[in-house]
């Protein structure tokens, strides 16, 4: 008898962009709402329970565009004490797009937040070479 299996991979189909920025989470979304014309909002905290049990906590926004269909996440890349993507240190905070990416204008997205001085780069980020991608399925 044949055998079939069946393979469920996770569902990276959506674009990541790296934010350095030494401003809170809640200021920083804030003035990315007043200059890019979205509208964050908090939802709660992102939690990773690393194999000793310790407990990571990341502060995390969402904006839904229903007239484009997609879907924006903001968070944080730390707490206190650990990264939410080790391998990314120097990211502060991540901004994934979902939904519908082929309508989606990369270069229109990102130079608002040009204009923003809490911002020092805001760069994309290849995640499918990341090693924790998995760690962005949520």
């Amino acid at each position: 008898m044949k055998k079939i299996f069946l393979d469920i991979g996770f569902d990276y189909d959506f674009i990541l962009y790296g934010i350095v920025s030494q401003e809170a989470s809640h200021r920083l979304a804030w003035l990315i709402n007043n200059q890019v014309n979205t509208n964050f909002s908090r939802n709660d905290d992102l939690q990773l329970i690393f194999e000793n049990d310790e407990l990571l906590q990341v502060s995390h926004f969402s904006f839904n565009d229903e007239i484009n269909h997609l879907q924006f996440d903001f968070f944080s890349n730390k707490d206190e004490s650990n990264y939410w993507m080790p391998e990314l240190r120097k990211i502060d905070y991540f901004i994934m797009v979902k939904g519908a990416l082929e309508s989606f204008r990369k270069r229109k997205f990102t130079e608002p937040f040009k204009k923003i001085e809490a911002i020092q780069i805001i760069t994309e980020i290849n995640h499918r070479k990341l090693k924790q991608k998995e760690r962005l399925i949520f």
